[in-house]
């Protein structure tokens, strides 16, 4: 009966997401509700990434505030099924990097389908008014849709990763009727409820939703629909009329539209944008790059080398000794006690490790 619970929750409040992700995440609740498991493996095949990386990074004075995954007020149910995003944790970030003197401009990393309207227009309130105070980019990697874009709108400025999309801005709900699958079942629920409250549990998934239940839902995902249409407005700059007409009514973008559009200001990367206001690199940039040379079929330098080491998990004093003595660390020359000293297994792992320096 949790999944049930969840369902009902589920259809209880507008979402600002992606259609393919919300569809994702209903059809998922279904399946639990009817009884389904899933192993871990399955579970992450079903419904896609779970990001867990929500801890802010920081490289060179810019501080880096992830968007990742489902958007949600406090995330306890989304996080269990997708990971996510919660405001409420974001937006204390958010007023940490601000009161920070040692951080001179913030990053938002988004790469989210979007998620619930609860506490998105709070907190996207809050990032536009703090405009000014400090240097506010949106760096769209590699999506920012729906309610990601919400927030993503407030920065001074929204920059798109090439290969990045961004847009659907709307509100919508879902209604999933179970009556016939509680029928199916054998369960024959009845809903009681005080005389006064006639329109208590008006949209329960446990019953066809009448037309006029409908027409209630219509009118909460307008109101919410025209909060994130003002929301964008003041954000970009521009008349509702313009988000209204011009901004895609729903749809997604790539990179070059979306600046065309005026929906984004700039096409760059993560990187990019971090060199542009001051940092040398990402905070996981060398074992990051490393990983890309090394895929690209090039070798990376040794300085990027002690990184992938120590994130492989040699000791510290093993990855340095590495790379103070480049290739010679394995050659055993005479008076390198350091490097006499290491075992064979740790020999035999630097073998292979320089073994693939060579392919």
């Amino acid at each position: 009966m949790l999944y049930l619970r969840i369902l009902a929750a589920f259809a209880g409040q507008p979402w600002a997401m992606q259609p393919e992700k919300l569809e994702t995440i209903a059809s998922f609740l279904m399946f639990k509700a009817r009884g389904g498991t899933l192993s871990d493996d399955e579970l992450q095949a079903r419904i896609g990434d779970r990001r867990t990386d929500n801890a802010p990074a920081a490289s060179g004075g810019i501080a880096i505030l992830p968007v990742h995954g489902v958007i949600s007020q406090r995330m306890g149910m989304m996080s269990d099924i997708s990971g996510g995003t919660s405001t409420e944790a974001l937006a204390q970030q958010f007023r940490a990097a601000l009161a920070d003197e040692a951080v001179k401009a913030i990053v938002f990393s988004h790469d989210s389908p979007g998620g619930g309207t609860y506490g998105v227009d709070e907190l996207a309130a809050e990032i536009r008014n703090a405009r000014g105070v400090k240097p506010i980019v949106a760096q769209v990697d590699s999506l920012s849709a729906s309610a990601s874009y919400y927030l993503a709108s407030q920065a001074d400025e929204v920059v798109v990763t090439p290969g990045g999309e961004a847009g659907s801005i709307g509100v919508y709900s879902v209604h999933q009727d179970i009556s016939k699958m509680l029928e199916n079942e054998g369960v024959k629920p009845t809903l009681i409820r005080a005389k006064n409250g006639i329109y208590k549990a008006e949209t329960a998934n446990i019953h066809p939703l009448s037309e006029e239940a409908h027409d209630y839902l219509q009118q909460r995902v307008d109101i919410a629909e025209g909060a994130f249409i003002n929301a964008v407005a003041a954000g970009r700059r521009v008349s509702q009329a313009t988000v209204r007409d011009n901004y895609g009514k729903g749809r997604m973008f790539g990179a070059a539209e979306l600046v065309k559009r005026g929906m984004a200001d700039r096409i760059g990367t993560m990187r990019d944008t971090l060199q542009r206001l001051g940092a040398s690199s990402p905070r996981l940039g060398a074992a990051a790059n490393a990983r890309r040379m090394f895929a690209a079929g090039d070798t990376p330098q040794l300085s990027q080398i002690e990184e992938v080491l120590r994130e492989a998990g040699f000791p510290n004093a093993l990855a340095t000794a590495f790379v103070s003595r480049g290739k010679g660390a394995l050659q055993g020359e005479p008076g390198q006690e350091e490097t006499r000293s290491l075992s064979p297994d740790a020999k035999a792992s630097l073998q292979q490790f320089m073994a693939r320096l060579g392919k």
